[in-house]
């Protein structure tokens, strides 16, 4: 027996055959009729053809060259560069070695002629097809793999973004660009030695990978740079699925690296960008996806962000403001507005939200997402933190002594106070100094607070619930979600983030997950605040799903303190 029939696959294999014409199909089945480890399907063009290999698992492409009316150098160039890794061999009626050279310069793996073509010699040209490519793609493999960290190097990233920014529009797909690196990893280097360096950038590769599915595309593009792509197609919700995996990314990569039989936890910066919503061109997108990249570096720890339109101007405008802050903070240019939380029950106000507010003596009022970012990059956040907890105590000490109640006052509690070791005492001190009713006093945490460093996060907590504080989580749904973490914590009130409110009445997907975290909290006996209604068809599903409190510009905007009394109803 022939080589080429002892060297059968032993696994079923599929073939395409890309022609219009069933007797052609006939042929070649007729020929593989012994062979049932091969299996064909047949298509009628091209297009066709594109649409089968997305939905299926194919081994071989067969391309009838004599059934197009364009040149079939021009369709091999394009299956090729939509599956490289697929074999494609060329049939012609009539195929001279010459034409068949051209062919395999348009990237063809093999060709073959009708008038010669055999069961040995068909087998012998799949088995050789297969074993070219193969070959080619480790070569390749070689080329545009990382010598350190096991993905992709910089050129098969670029490579591949261009490839697919491409054919985006044509083949009706988008994509995401995400890049992550590492916080001040130079200093990590100095201090523990570039061998330790690499095997940390070595764990960083392999946990990006368990982080994506084999399809997507990762690479290290930069000493601790890495760079995924995700491709899919444009009936998908793009937006989910980047949020999906910058919280994986996010769980992931905050654990401690081994390194050189020590561990250190090294905090990383991860940003996102879109296509073709925010870009097609190949050094566009990686430009924005570096500046949300270190946005989320002004936020600290790990931490993400995805770009915004807007995101050079208001880089533009924030310049300058950094050497002010502190100025700020000693000339008392700081205030608190009060945004009023509405009990849905009794339609009267319960509480509020205390944000600050900057009121600059050139500037005029600088809103806290023009300045608070900046705040949290210099370590500044934490005497802003202390001094916004003091203020909100003197207001609440105001109230108290006009004989207005209200049952609760919240006030933001950034993750990178948590980093400050005499957080639990210096807020126990500002209580004690300004004699503030704690049962009122409602810290808001963010889900990326908790989920930093969570064992620290829930000593500092429980302490803090002890003083007679209670807590509530903010942007609830937007960041990690650990429910199984939530009853392990003092939390009192989950808050609805306004990116899923604003979409009830239009989108039955942002109704189901408001309806999920309310049952989720209710379940959980958490009180639920919705933030950001500003309709009332958004207040009627509220109603309906018996959300308990709301919070938004459909009542009021935030307020300065003077005027959030005014609207408290007088002691009697």
């Amino acid at each position: 027996m022939c080589s080429a029939l002892q060297q059968l696959p032993d696994k079923h294999k599929m073939i395409l055959l890309i022609d219009s014409r069933q007797e052609n199909h006939n042929r070649l089945k007729s020929i593989l009729e012994e062979y049932p480890l091969y299996q064909l399907t047949r298509c009628n063009d091209h297009v066709e053809a594109m649409m089968l290999l997305q939905q299926s698992s194919i081994d071989f492409i067969l391309l009838s060259c004599n059934d197009s009316p364009l040149p079939c150098s021009t369709l091999i160039s394009d299956l090729h560069q939509f599956r490289p890794h697929i074999p494609l061999i060329a049939l012609s009626p009539h195929m001279t070695e010459r034409q068949g050279q051209e062919l395999i310069a348009a990237n063809a793996t093999d060709f073959l002629s009708n008038e010669t073509l055999n069961t040995e010699l068909f087998l012998r040209t799949l088995r050789h097809a297969e074993l070219t490519v193969k070959q080619n793609t480790e070569i390749q493999l070689l080329r545009h793999s990382d010598t350190l960290a096991p993905v992709g190097n910089r050129q098969f990233f670029y490579l591949t973004l261009l490839h697919k920014l491409n054919s985006l529009v044509q083949q009706g797909r988008q994509l995401a660009l995400v890049t992550v690196d590492l916080d001040h990893f130079r200093k990590f280097n100095t201090r523990y030695g570039f061998s330790s360096g690499d095997e940390v950038v070595l764990e960083m590769g392999k946990r990006i990978q368990n982080c994506v599915s084999s399809d997507e595309v990762v690479a290290r593009i930069g000493n601790d740079e890495f760079a995924i792509i995700l491709d899919l197609p444009g009936t998908d919700s793009l937006l989910d699925t980047v949020k999906a995996l910058l919280s994986k990314l996010i769980t992931t990569l905050k654990s401690p690296y081994a390194h050189n039989l020590s561990h250190t936890q090294i905090d990383c910066s991860i940003g996102a960008v879109l296509a073709p919503e925010h870009g097609s061109e190949v050094d566009l997108l990686t430009k924005r996806s570096s500046m949300a990249r270190m946005q989320a570096k002004q936020i600290h720890g790990c931490s993400y962000s995805i770009y915004r339109p807007g995101m050079e101007l208001s880089n533009d405008k924030t310049a300058g403001l950094e050497s002010e802050i502190m100025t700020a903070l000693r000339a008392e240019q700081f205030v608190l507005f009060y945004q009023p939380r509405i009990d849905l029950r009794s339609g009267k106000i319960v509480g509020a939200e205390a944000l600050i507010r900057w009121q600059h003596p050139t500037r005029g009022m600088i809103m806290p997402g023009d300045f608070i970012p900046l705040c949290e990059r210099n370590g500044l956040i934490v005497p802003i933190g202390y001094w916004t907890i003091r203020q909100a105590g003197l207001h609440l000490k105001e109230l108290k002594e006009a004989g207005i109640h209200i049952d609760r006052l919240g006030v933001n509690l950034s993750f990178r106070q948590f980093k400050d070791d005499m957080l639990v005492d210096t807020i126990k001190r500002i209580i004690k100094q300004e004699d503030i009713d704690t049962s009122v006093l409602e810290f808001e945490l963010t889900e990326s607070a908790i989920f930093n460093d969570e064992n620290h996060v829930r000593e500092c907590l429980d302490s803090l619930a002890e003083e007679g504080i209670t807590f509530s989580l903010d942007d609830f749904g937007t960041g990690y979600s650990s429910f199984s973490l939530l009853h392990k914590l003092p939390i009192s009130a989950l808050k609805i983030d306004r990116s899923f409110v604003s979409h009830l009445n239009e989108s039955s997907e942002a109704e189901e997950i408001v309806h999920s975290i309310i049952s989720l909290a209710h379940n959980m006996k958490l009180t639920v605040v919705a933030e950001g209604v500003e309709t009332r068809e958004q207040l009627d599903f509220l109603i309906q799903d018996n959300c308990d409190q709301i919070q938004g510009y459909f009542y009021s905007p935030p307020v300065s303190f003077n005027d959030f009394k005014r609207m408290l109803p007088k002691p009697n």
